[in-house]
């Protein structure tokens, strides 16, 4: 007897389609699967034999063999247990193979026959739709997260026994008992809108909001710089308060890298809002880059269509931070292990804090007992390649006495990110049909075409350029800022004001670093 159901396997964040097929036949008993498997693969032999016992089905003693097809792609977890069983039970009879076509299964089973949520099971659905199919058997607990993808009919079951009587139904009574699913995306993110600290209850550190909120217009990186308790921790939890929500699509890219960690259950079976990541210092490359010896995603894809905070910016060490290069510029990060290369998403938005000096009053020598030998060292840990690839740099300055005890007078997160939307949407109007979504992310063709300037702004960014000193890279960087304090404004050409302020957060950058090199 010959039988074939359709699975899947997830490599990195992305999935590929398998067809399990079975043989059962004569020769000595014996049950062997072949097909590049790992060792969770393999182990699943003995998980279906004791589980197809628990709800009565025996195996003759026959020799049986499992094919996972294509038999070139690497194939581990535990997902493959369910279509390893149903391709049994279709080989003894119990099953006809007609009730097993056109119908994608995944699940793990335990010995007792239960059917156990798997990782990965958003990518699996998305790419099993793509290729046409419409009916999915999955493990209850996993209905929150495939729901999450529109028509498809999706089968959940508690057991193996439960299954079997499902994919047994006439195809009539199945179709009315299991409707095609629609997502509710809007309904989903206003559950998980979350409070996060506002901008209005933030004393003065106008500047620094001002760089807060054209970094969330743009999506454009930012180091805040200032001594300890100054607040740079607070505002950057105020970020998420002003950034624009993510798009399906987007949703979609970030929820898989979730769901291939097993991060994602009943109560967040999708992510519609962007995520923050924050490492600490201390953190491994594998960790911050993902990889290990099972790969995984690291703590940047984490931050994929979101942001990577990085508070005490220096202490992660130049190693490490020479790690952000290649993610910064490519958005993607790849790992690479013997016969394989596997890729992770990686389009984050840096934003980092530091201070001034180890102790961090520089220069106030009232308190700084640093020199300048300890000075320079400390900035030394930030690589040069790294800096250049932040777009905007302000000092956070101590808060007045009055300030600090007066009313707040500023904006709300309300009012700022009405702007942002305002800004995002005229980036993306201008932007349509290029796969480009914030002005942070043109690259130099699409500078070139969307930052026109006029002969007054060329002749002062002539002067901006040789001035600073800046590399080819920066001042594409920095006519992006231009383009979206711009975009703020509403304003359809980028004036010398505009400039102006964009280098001015450059200008602020430079000279903090002769400053340490006094």
């Amino acid at each position: 007897m010959y039988s074939r159901v359709i699975s899947g396997v997830v490599r990195g964040v992305r999935s590929d389609l398998l067809s399990v097929e079975t043989d059962m036949g004569q020769g000595l008993p014996s049950f062997t699967m072949v097909g590049a498997l790992g060792t969770e693969v393999r182990e699943a032999a003995e998980r279906v034999r004791v589980a197809l016992r628990h709800i009565g089905a025996k195996l003759p003693p026959s020799r049986i063999t499992v094919n996972f097809s294509p038999a070139d792609i690497p194939k581990k977890g535990t997902a493959l247990d369910l279509p390893v069983a149903a391709g049994i039970l279709i080989c003894l009879g119990i099953l006809g193979q007609e009730e097993a076509d056109g119908v994608f299964m995944a699940g793990e089973l335990g010995l007792n026959g239960q059917l156990l949520p798997v990782r990965g099971i958003l990518p699996l659905i998305m790419c099993a739709r793509e290729k046409g199919v419409r009916w999915c058997l999955l493990p209850k607990k996993n209905l929150a997260e495939a729901g999450m993808i529109s028509g498809l009919r999706l089968i959940g079951a508690d057991t193996l026994g439960e299954a079997v009587s499902y994919l047994k139904m006439p195809r009539a009574r199945r179709e009315s008992a299991f409707p095609v699913s629609e997502a509710d995306y809007g309904a989903l993110l206003q559950s998980q809108e979350r409070e996060v600290p506002d901008m209005a209850g933030v004393h003065g550190q106008q500047a620094a909001k001002r760089v807060l909120e054209i970094a969330a217009a743009g999506f454009h990186n930012a180091l805040l710089i200032g001594p300890p308790g100054v607040g740079k921790s607070m505002l950057a939890g105020c970020l998420p308060g002003i950034l624009p929500p993510l798009s399906v699509e987007e949703a979609m890219e970030v929820s898989s890298v979730y769901s291939v960690c097993g991060m994602l259950d009943a109560s967040r079976p999708f992510i519609m809002t962007r995520p923050i990541s924050r490492p600490h210092h201390t953190v491994t490359q594998a960790a911050l880059l993902g990889g290990g010896n099972d790969p995984a995603p690291g703590m940047i894809s984490f931050a994929h269509r979101g942001v990577l905070f990085m508070d005490e910016f220096p202490e992660f060490g130049a190693r490490t931070l020479n790690l952000l290069r290649q993610p910064l510029e490519e958005h993607t990060i790849r790992i690479a292990r013997k016969g394989r290369s596997i890729r992770y998403p990686a389009r984050f938005q840096l934003i980092a804090a530091m201070n001034p000096c180890p102790c961090g009053y520089y220069p106030d020598r009232n308190r700084c007992q640093c020199t300048q030998t300890e000075i320079r060292r400390y900035r030394q840990h930030l690589p040069g390649p790294v800096l250049d690839r932040i777009d905007l740099c302000v000092e956070v300055k101590r808060v007045s006495f009055g300030n600090l005890t007066g009313p707040t007078t500023g904006e709300s997160s309300a009012a700022v990110r009405k702007r942002v939307l305002a800004a995002v949407s005229r980036q993306r109007e201008r932007l349509r049909g290029t796969g480009i979504s914030f002005n942070a992310e043109m690259d130099s063709e699409a500078v070139g075409k969307y930052c026109v300037l006029r002969d007054e702004e060329k002749r002062l960014m002539e002067e901006i350029y040789e001035k600073l000193s800046l590399s080819a890279r920066s001042y594409h960087r920095l006519l992006k800022v231009a383009r979206t304090i711009a975009d703020l404004e509403g304003a359809r050409d980028i004036t010398c004001v505009h400039l102006a302020e964009a280098a001015s957060y450059r200008i602020r950058m430079e000279e903090k670093e002769e400053s340490y090199a006094e």
